[in-house]
């Protein structure tokens, strides 16, 4: 095989590879990009609510100043019945501390459908607005 084979060869293993990571990067990241969503539908029309945190779990990546986080969460919903939820959102690091379990977080859910859950941003802010960050 000539040098020109080799080459062609190890630039579509390369755009390949880099295909599937950027696959997986996009993947790891839909949970926290669809509660963020979903926060935003239920900041106007979801059920508010007080949750206790279960567990909080680090998960893959991140920012410098934010960590992906998946938040178990336990409240009830507005007939009394206990209801279980887990919640991927990105916590700036200065707010982990009122994440931790056993700690009172407000949540907004779907009355139709309890486990649709998000952080009210609100009342239990993830992140801390900074000119700076979105620079």
């Amino acid at each position: 095989m000539s040098n020109l084979g080799w080459w062609i060869g190890g630039t579509i293993a390369t755009l390949a590879f880099i295909g599937f990571v950027a696959m997986i990067v996009r993947d790891n990241a839909r949970p926290f990009d669809e509660e963020r969503k979903l926060a935003a539908q239920l900041a106007q029309a979801g059920q508010p609510a007080t949750a206790r945190v279960l567990a909080l779990d680090r998960q893959p990546g991140g920012r410098p100043y934010a960590a992906p986080m998946k938040v178990s969460l336990c409240y009830a919903d507005a007939d009394g019945c206990e209801q279980q939820a887990e919640v991927r959102v990105y916590i700036d690091s200065e707010l982990l501390a009122n994440f931790m379990p056993g700690q009172t977080v407000h949540v907004r859910y779907d009355r139709q459908h309890p486990g649709r859950i998000a952080i009210d941003r609100q009342l239990s802010p993830t992140e801390i607005p900074a000119a700076w960050r979105s620079k």
